[in-house]
Parts: C-alpha cells; sequence; structure tokens
C-alpha cells in the first residue's frame, strides 16, 4: 500500500496524528510506504510517480481536496485508473466524499477498512474548463462540483486562515448576503436555458459543504451526473429554507429542479468561481462529463 499523507489537513491539525495513523496501521499489519506532502498540489505528483513505480493500491489521508489530487494525478496522467485501487483516511472539516460511497469517519475503522473492506467501483466526473484569457484545463472529480454561489463561498471560505465549522457556517451566512447570482447559459443534455441561478451542483455523490445533501438523487454507480438547481428565488427565502441542504429535502422546494444527465454545460459572462470536490478555480466555461464506473475504492463491507 502507498500511503500519501497531507500533514496540513484540517487546518494542520494532520500533522499530530502520525503517530496515532503509523501505530494503527502496524496494529492491523498493513504492509505500507508513505510520503508526506509539502504544498497545494503535491498529493497529485505523488500518486502519478507512485503509479509509474508500479503501486496499485495508493491511499490518501486527508481531506476531499486530498483524495482529488491523488485521483488526478492517474487520470491527468492518462493512465488506466481501472486498475488502481483508492483508499481514504478521511480527515478534516469536510468529508463529504465518505459520506455516501461507505468509507468510515473514523481514523481507526478506516484503517481497518483498508485490511478488509470490499472494492466498490464508482463513476468519475470530468470537468473542461475555459477562462477569459482562452487558457483550456480538465479536471476530474470523486464527489461535487459546485457553481454559482457554491463557488463563491467556497472561495471567500479557502482564504479563511483558520478554518472550522463555525467560521465555515459563519462565512456561508455572510456569503448569502453578498452574493449576487449572475446570468449563465446552462444546457442539460439537451435542455437548454439562459436565466439567473443561485446555486448548482453537478455531482456523483450526494454531500458537499461539510454534510450538506445537495444532490439527494445522485446514484455513484448510474453513469449519470445528478445536477440540482436553486433559481434565484431570494434571499429571504434562501435562509428560510436553509434546512433543507441537511435533511435531503432539497427537491422538494418549487424553486428547486433536479436532474439527471450525461452531460452539462455552463456558460458564464465572465470568470466565476468553481468548487470541486472542495478547492475552488475559476472559469468562464464549464462542461461537465462522466465516466461510468471506473473507480475502485475501497469502502466498509
Amino acid at each position: 500500500m502507498f500511503l500519501i499523507y497531507n500533514p496540513a489537513a484540517g487546518g494542520g491539525r494532520a500533522k499530530k496524528f502520525w503517530t496515532k495513523v503509523k501505530d494503527l496501521l502496524e496494529k492491523y499489519e498493513i504492509d505500507y510506504e508513505v510520503v508526506f506532502t509539502e504544498r497545494p498540489g503535491h498529493a497529485m505528483d505523488l500518486s502519478r510517480k507512485a503509479f509509474e513505480k508500479g503501486h496499485r493500491q495508493i491511499v490518501a489521508f486527508g481531506g476531499d481536496g486530498t483524495v482529488n489530487e491523488v485521483v488526478n494525478g492517474i487520470f491527468l496522467g492518462e493512465f488506466n485508473l481501472e486498475g488502481v485501487t483508492f483508499g481514504w483516511i478521511p480527515f478534516g472539516s469536510g468529508r463529504d466524499w465518505a459520506r455516501t460511497i461507505g468509507v468510515p469517519l473514523s481514523i481507526e475503522n478506516a484503517i481497518k477498512t483498508l485490511k478488509d473492506g470490499k472494492v466498490f467501483v464508482q463513476d468519475l466526473g470530468v470537468v473542461e474548463y475555459e477562462t477569459s484569457a482562452g487558457e483550456s484545463k480538465k479536471r476530474a472529480f470523486v464527489n461535487v462540483a459546485g457553481l454559482f454561489f457554491d463557488g463563491f463561498v467556497t472561495h471567500r471560505t479557502n482564504l479563511l486562515k483558520k478554518k472550522n465549522r463555525v467560521s465555515y457556517f459563519s462565512k456561508i451566512f455572510s456569503s448569502i448576503v453578498a452574493y449576487k447570482p449572475p446570468i449563465a447559459r446552462i444546457q442539460i443534455d439537451k435542455k437548454i436555458w439562459e436565466k439567473k441561478v443561485f446555486s448548482m451542483n453537478v455531482g456523483i455523490c450526494r454531500y458537499n459543504g461539510g454534510g450538506m445533501n445537495q444532490l439527494p438523487h445522485a446514484v455513484p454507480d448510474d453513469g449519470l451526473l445528478a445536477v440540482t438547481v436553486i433559481n434565484d428565488i431570494g434571499k429571504l427565502k434562501i435562509l428560510a429554507n436553509l434546512h433543507r441542504v441537511f435533511n435531503g429535502t432539497l427537491l422538494e422546494h418549487p424553486g428547486v429542479e433536479g436532474y439527471q444527465a450525461r452531460k452539462v454545460i455552463v456558460e458564464f459572462q465572465r470568470d466565476e468561481p468553481i468548487e470541486l470536490d472542495g478547492e475552488s478555480f475559476w472559469a468562464k466555461r464549464a462542461s461537465f462529463s462522466i465516466v461510468p464506473r471506473v473507480l475502485n475504492v475501497l469502502v466498509k463491507k
């Protein structure tokens, strides 16, 4: 097993847990090789090099962003993802991908799953995006992409020096007040609109934002992208219905639309922030597609 350990996860708290992780790996008699990330994006380089050296069981310790980097190291290197089994020891405030696929949230149970878990094969999301400057890039995602308000609040939250649940939810409320929804052209398969949207999520799994169930209709191995569109219904109604993103009733509101699709394209009038597995980037145009049942993940039996 090749372990990529992000000591900066959880606001830097992860570095204090290495001794515990090492002891648990020894307790469950798991043979491993470990490397530590040193900067943002480093996990991508490390997973690619691990694959090139012949490693086929690659495990990430960290948050959703760390997992995203580890998977993209293989995907963007155009290697065969189907030949790799991924594991995850979740750490940090998000851990959203784990909530859908069945990776335990506790460190010990997640490590135990590396020993006696089963392999779940899920879909992989892909986004190809362009900026106003004409730059084009491609990236995979394992969980959820957030646009409009979701991209806005993730960008603002990632700028926080101290990240915890209190600061995160405080930033959500202040961002609702500050956010001005832009007009965008949205295409979901063959349906096309041009309108103002408050928030939009495109994903494989159900949760993002630290436990928000924004895609309750998502099925991670059905070959389809789940899409939720929250229309510009006004900020008072947004605040009054905020509980719906936690209790799974979001799609019951008349101002919210749910879809399942193979292709989603969003075109803004200028560069806007987009969230991808907890990290953010800026784009004027983003095209989302899906690769069915290509990602092998160790989950609890």
